[in-house]
């Protein structure tokens, strides 16, 4: 079914339209609005002070209600204790790796040393075998001289104390040329030890770059930021906005409503205590036929009655239309589109909310009261 339009009628005075519905669309399904909010605690805790009663106008930064701070005042000392104890450990784990830093550098000034006298040392054992080279010679030559001399004495064709002399020649070059195998294998054994202790400086440069490392990443220092002191300030910062919320605060001027505690309630968190009422700004939303929809632009001038206050005239202004609304058929069921069977022979045009913004309130607005309201300038020569 349609909606039918009122008829346009013939009077003596002229044409007279009684359109007046579209010239100024006007509804009593109107309802008083105001932005509000459900004042919560965002910490727990008995409310040891309640500044506020039901009623009460408060103004923005008003204090409402005070939770116990007790125990937020006992966690933020802890957190900053613990941020003192970190930068103490921080400062001895820096300590540590300067240190480390410095046990580095003498090792390997070790190491380079150690090297240098391995290298040195290399060369004795060659040295010695040229010694005993020379000395081997000598003593060969020394015992093939006794060996030709000894057995022309009993000839007589040498003499006892040329013999002698050869004897004791050969026992000197033999006793230089122990003297120089022993002062080798002296040689062989210092290179083993200083390749040894070579070795065991290299383990200690590995493990003083070891030690550097880790006191490094016990530090926690990364690109220019300590993790450690890092993190200890932000408990420390996340301890001080817990106590900060121990005191709630009106978040704007309003009203307080729906208030049912006293002192010793337990509040918690997320939980509203009571409501809070934005009265800086009020809205009447008004519902309005879709036929009238088109002759309500936004910005339009409205008059508003309160039915507490019917001879007091109020001024509006249109904010905007409501664009969607809830249809009562053609749901969706099981993802498939739901019709009713049945067809009402009259059908009732749709109303869209349209919201008012109220110019001059005053005492008498309240949360839900019933308004009139009356758009007008709206008539549009192409509506003739």
């Amino acid at each position: 079914m349609f909606v039918l339009e009122p008829p346009v009628v013939q009077r003596s005075g002229g044409l007279h339209n009684v359109r007046a519905p579209r010239i100024r669309p006007q509804t009593d399904d109107a309802t008083v609005r105001a932005n509000f909010v459900g004042v919560a605690p965002q910490v727990n805790g008995p409310i040891v002070e309640l500044h506020v009663r039901d009623q009460q106008q408060v103004k923005e930064g008003d204090l409402l209600f005070v939770i116990d701070p007790r125990p937020f005042e006992i966690a933020l000392e802890r957190a900053r204790a613990t941020l003192l104890l970190t930068r103490t450990e921080v400062d001895g784990l820096k300590n540590g790796a300067a240190t480390a830093v410095a046990g580095i550098s003498k090792a390997e000034a070790q190491l380079n040393a150690s090297a240098a006298d391995v290298t040195r040392r290399e060369m004795d054992p060659v040295v010695a075998d040229a010694e005993i080279a020379r000395l081997e010679a000598q003593f060969q030559g020394a015992d093939n001289h006794l060996k030709r001399v000894e057995p022309l004495l009993p000839e007589q064709f040498v003499t006892a104390d040329s013999v002698e002399q050869a004897r004791t020649k050969r026992t000197s070059a033999l006793a230089a040329l122990n003297e120089a195998r022993a002062r080798k294998n002296a040689a062989v054994a210092t290179l083993a030890a200083t390749r040894a202790q070579h070795v065991a400086t290299e383990a200690a440069v590995q493990q003083a770059r070891s030690e550097r490392a880790r006191a490094q990443d016990a530090i926690g220092q990364i690109e220019g930021i300590n993790a450690r002191l890092a993190a200890a300030q932000a408990a420390v910062h996340s301890a001080e906005l817990d106590l900060s919320y121990c005191r709630v605060r009106a978040p704007f001027t309003g009203l307080v409503v729906n208030m049912n505690i006293s002192n010793g309630a337990f509040a918690r968190t997320g939980v509203e205590v009571f409501t809070l009422v934005d009265t800086r700004t009020w809205y009447v939303v008004a519902n309005f036929r879709e036929t009238q929809l088109r002759h309500i632009p936004s910005g339009a001038p409205v008059d508003l009655y309160l039915q507490s206050q019917p001879s007091k005239h109020f001024r509006g202004t249109v904010v905007g239309l409501g664009w969607a609304v809830l249809p009562e058929n053609g749901t969706s069921v099981g993802g498939l589109p739901r019709v009713e069977r049945s067809l009402d022979w009259i059908r009732l045009a749709a109303r869209f909310p349209v919201r008012i913004k109220v110019e001059n309130p005053d005492d008498s607005f309240h949360l839900g009261a019933s308004a009139v309201a009356t758009v007008s300038g709206t008539w549009r020569a192409a509506d003739r």
